[in-house]
């Protein structure tokens, strides 16, 4: 992301100079022969501001798209480095362009990465070291974006505790532009010299070619992949594209044909990119198919930004907004504070188990110290030291540097298996292990051909159909016993991910959709006319539900739907089988209570769930639920609320003996304690009575 400082037209690490040379611009460092644009720096500034602001919470839904700013950036300044010296020599020195690469992105990358893992070993459970450690190297090798989408890591969800490595996937964006953009410019100049066309006239086509070829591709996998549409190169290549294409055109004669004066359309296209930057971070959501055209929105305001100081004439008011000192400073920590800036919140928020807005915004600006302190200490030295001049020490202080941080993870992880076959930690690892679903009794085969899964007494002529997904698996230990002991034939149907009620979720790859699911699960009950249905289906899909073309749904289209589609499901449920019940849904933490309660150190606080907090973890859906419940008549039960929540906090149990696998999932454990509720509810329920056990 910001790597984007990582050019010859970086501040130098002295004072600065008086501007000169138009309205926005100062000397570069010594010997570069080069101009140090301060609106660049301001927008610098801005950006890394934007996804600052966005990860402490603040309400601006589009914050995160400063990282496509910065792409813009770096496009810009790369391509104008590599263009000037295509220029002078026809040629570019790779060897030497990869040096400066490794000396401004490599020192305080591996400071953070270093740092970061340490602190985790202090904050963190034992429980995610292994997986951390991993992380930090992908960060090192720039392939966290490839890492990341393959473990399906999405980088909008809330999950408990995300990888404080998340933000790294930027970093191996940009490093792959590094790796391949010379390499592409080299090719198209040798074809010019082969062709007799002017060097310039190919380079255009090179970055008009790959801006309209990588925006086609972003669009098609941002709607038919879009986890990895939003991690890799080619679905973001056109934005650096773009912004080489500008840097390309000759900006006096264009002001001169535009017949507007210069100052005049400086200030139009400054005015213009300013907007478009607003709207962006205004307006753009993580709901949004993203990156796809809407990323247009972002990178077409940096585009205009850039362009404006291009433009040869005074400053206008927006240079003097950039030109603001503090900008200016921001701008040339930017790529410190974004490195520093999300382990800060990530770790504070575990340690203290609060993700409020406050803690968040100062585990930032802590960030931010830390960010200056980098920039003085680290940055600035080795970037400008006269002794890794020779690409042969910059080569081995790299080497140096990756063995140290390798050594470090590999370390890590080799020291985490070790602990992990400890109590109390090896007992938290057998419960995470549980099977991600269970074995059948028997089956049966419905007259639509659907093969249905029978556990319970299988040869008992009174059916149960248990429905839903993953929070069916979950139940399927204690309600195989206790229909077993009933004397019921249970048939289960369920599916990770996806909720008996029809609608669309997002899902990772590897499943395919839901919808051929729900409408087979329609056929088993029409075919199966069991005696009751046990609905249990989770209600955290309110951040995940999706329109038919894969785009997500907004809150409010999200509500709406989920309402229709529980109200379609319970409609013919109800008129198919003569009584049906539908499982309260458990909370949904907001720690992973395993990793909580395995903590290197108790002082951390509570692992348990304030009540007031639980009974809105899954947001309105439950609510929307219960309300297409009561108008169908549907009995409800409940097998954890009126067992581990009092009027204050809902318990999570201990290491011994955990009530939950996940942040949402029950451990197999705890389920079976409840062996006989179920069975209770199951009795009454095949009676045709409303279960005892309902709230």
């Amino acid at each position: 992301m910001a790597q984007a400082t990582a050019t010859a037209v970086d501040r130098p690490s002295g004072p600065a100079s008086e501007p000169h040379g138009g309205a926005g611009q100062a000397p570069a460092a010594p010997g570069t022969g080069h101009t140090f644009r301060t609106d660049i720096n301001g927008l610098r500034a801005i950006a890394v501001l934007a996804v600052v602001v966005y990860h402490a919470g603040i309400a601006i839904p589009g914050g995160f798209t400063g990282v496509d700013v910065f792409y813009v950036i770096s496009g810009y300044l790369i391509s104008s480095l590599l263009l000037r010296e295509v220029d002078r020599s026809e040629s570019v020195d790779l060897v030497e362009f990869w040096t400066r690469r490794m000396r401004r992105l490599v020192p305080a990358l591996a400071l953070v990465v270093t740092v970061t893992l340490v602190a985790c070993l202090l904050i963190l459970s034992p429980l995610v070291w292994g997986r951390l450690a991993w992380h930090g190297a992908s960060a090192m090798l720039f392939v966290s974006n490839v890492l990341f989408p393959y473990q399906g890591q999405d980088y909008f969800s809330d999950s408990v505790t995300p990888s404080p490595y998340l933000h790294t996937w930027s970093l191996g964006i940009e490093e792959q532009f590094y790796i391949f953009w010379p390499l592409l410019i080299l090719v198209a100049v040798a074809v010019a010299r082969r062709t007799r066309v002017p060097a310039r006239r190919a380079l255009q086509i090179l970055f008009a070619g790959t801006f309209v070829v990588s925006l086609a591709t972003s669009v098609w996998l941002t709607a038919t992949v879009p986890d990895w549409a939003f991690y890799i190169l080619p679905t973001r290549a056109w934005e650096f594209a773009g912004a080489a294409l500008v840097a390309t055109l000759p900006w006096g004669r264009l002001a001169e044909r535009s017949r507007l004066r210069p100052a005049l359309l400086r200030a139009l296209l400054g005015t213009a990119g300013f907007v478009l930057l607003a709207l962006s971070f205004a307006f753009v959501h993580e709901t949004d198919p993203f990156p796809g055209t809407v990323a247009l929105l972002p990178v077409g305001g940096a585009l205009l930004v850039l362009a404006a100081g291009s433009v040869s004439a005074p400053g206008t008011w927006v240079d003097r907004v950039l030109d603001l000192p503090v900008l200016q400073r921001l701008g040339d920590v930017s790529y410190s504070w974004y490195l520093w800036h999300w382990p800060f919140v990530v770790l504070t928020v575990a340690a203290v188990q609060d993700d409020a807005i406050w803690i968040k915004v100062l585990a930032s600006l802590a960030a931010l110290g830390a960010a200056f302190a980098t920039y003085r200490w680290v940055e600035n030295p080795i970037r400008f030291s006269g002794a890794l001049r020779s690409w042969r020490r910059t080569a081995a202080m790299t080497l140096v540097i990756g063995l140290a941080v390798g050594g470090i993870t590999a370390g890590t992880r080799a020291a985490t298996g070790a602990v992990l076959e400890q109590e109390p930690y090896a007992s938290a690892v057998a419960t995470r292990a549980e099977p991600a679903s269970y074995g059948c009794t028997g089956t049966t085969e419905t007259t639509s051909g659907t093969e249905v899964c029978l556990l319970g007494d299988v040869t008992a002529t009174t059916t149960v159909l248990l429905l839903g997904d993953s929070h069916t698996m979950h139940w399927i230990p204690a309600f195989d016993a206790a229909a077993t002991d009933a004397g019921l034939r249970l048939a289960v149907r369920w599916r990770h991910g996806c909720p008996a009620a029809e609608v669309k979720v997002e899902q990772p790859a590897d499943r395919g959709p839901c919808g051929d699911f729900q409408a087979e699960s329609v056929h088993v009950v029409d075919d199966l006319r069991p005696d009751a249905v046990v609905v249990s289906q989770a209600h955290i899909y309110g951040d995940r539900m999706q329109h038919a073309d894969g785009s997500r749904m907004t809150e409010d289209e999200a509500r709406d739907t989920w309402e229709r589609a529980n109200d379609a499901l319970f409609a013919h449920l109800t008129a198919v089988s003569p009584s049906v019940v539908a499982v309260k849904d458990n909370p949904r933490l907001d720690v992973d209570p395993l990793e909580c309660l395995t903590r290197p150190w108790s002082g951390l606080g509570d692992c348990g769930m304030p009540r007031a907090d639980a009974e809105h973890s899954n947001g309105d859906l439950p609510a929307i639920s219960a309300g297409v419940w009561e108008k169908y008549g549907v009995a409800t039960w409940d097998g954890v609320w009126s067992q581990t929540c009092d009027t204050q906090t809902c318990r999570v149990g201990d290491v011994s003996h955990p009530v939950y696998r996940d942040f949402h999932h029950l451990s197999a454990e705890y389920v079976l304690t409840q062996v006989r509720s179920v069975e209770k509810m199951l009795q009454t329920a095949v009676r045709g009575t409303s279960p005892g056990n309902t709230r």
